[in-house]
């Protein structure tokens, strides 16, 4: 598994930079947003809630709240134009909103007439349809701009341990699922195509406002911390050399585990194939276009 040692230097490379992020307003995008505010960056913050009274905040003028619904389209759109309006480019986005289970499968509920109810799709919808969304325009904004005249834009998605293990909430685990499948779709298509790199961070259980410490009681959890989880988050903004990539941040370690874990796990003996899904998708596009051209 690869270790990943975060030092202070490595950073550095956000400043001056612009980054939007959605949910800066609490817990890990809160601290994310303290935390490239210190290294000299520029924060846009699309959040259904302002962030408390910090005067850290209020008194930066690198730093923007506008109030965003992420499952709103037009909401985000605004985010991303006011963005645009303010700074004049983006360099980084941050799909970060998210919020707990809300609904059970298991369990639905039932109407006057004892019908059962369609499930509640809200967790869905802010955890994987606002990502998606929020990943979607950032592509479409960052093609606009002129190319960056060093490195690469990016976009980092915030996922979860619950995207590859089992996890009894099935409405979050479905939707940060969807979140690793989003990395996997866009990571074969952007960088080095185009000069954007997508990455993920996959929090550990975090001492946060949706599950505070106390709610760990009496269980054997290394905890991380919002600070320790928004130290990866910037390092996937920074390090040039990370696409494709899912940074796991539990206690005060991190790791890769995305092309360092599970897909070294699919080997061809395991897939029943020499080539990859990618591999085999791109030569059927390949062989479709070519059939369209004749």
């Amino acid at each position: 598994m690869a270790e990943i040692t975060i030092n202070d230097i490595d950073l550095e490379a956000v400043k001056g930079k612009v980054i939007l992020m959605t949910g800066g307003s609490s817990g890990i995008g809160l601290a994310t947003t303290k935390l490239l505010l210190s290294l000299g960056a520029k924060v846009v913050n699309g959040d259904m809630n302002p962030p408390l009274s910090d005067p850290s905040l209020s008194s930066s003028d690198s730093y923007t709240y506008i109030r965003t619904n992420v499952v709103n389209w037009s909401e985000l759109v605004s985010l991303f134009k006011t963005t645009l309006d303010q700074h004049g480019h983006i360099d980084h986005v941050f799909a970060n909103a998210g919020m707990r289970p809300s609904t059970s499968y298991v369990a639905l509920e039932e109407d006057s007439n004892g019908n059962p109810l369609e499930p509640s799709h809200l967790t869905l919808d802010v955890n994987l349809k606002g990502v998606i969304n929020t990943a979607s325009l950032g592509l479409h904004y960052m093609q606009k701009q002129a190319p960056p005249q060093k490195g690469n834009h990016s976009i980092v998605l915030t996922a979860s341990p619950s995207a590859y293990h089992r996890f009894r909430a099935a409405d979050y685990g479905v939707s940060k699922h969807g979140v690793l499948g989003l990395l996997r779709g866009l990571a074969p298509v952007t960088s080095p195509h185009l000069p954007i790199r997508v990455n993920a961070l996959c929090p550990g259980w975090t001492a946060t406002a949706l599950v505070t410490q106390a709610h760990y009681t009496g269980l054997n959890v290394n905890l991380t911390t919002s600070e320790n989880v928004a130290r990866a988050a910037v390092l996937l903004m920074a390090d040039e050399s990370r696409h494709g990539q899912m940074v796991l941040s539990v206690g005060d370690r991190y790791r890769e585990v995305e092309e360092a874990v599970l897909l070294k796990a699919m080997t061809s003996e395991v897939r029943g194939q020499e080539l990859t899904e990618d591999e085999i998708c791109a030569g059927v596009v390949a062989n479709m276009m070519k059939d369209a051209q004749q």
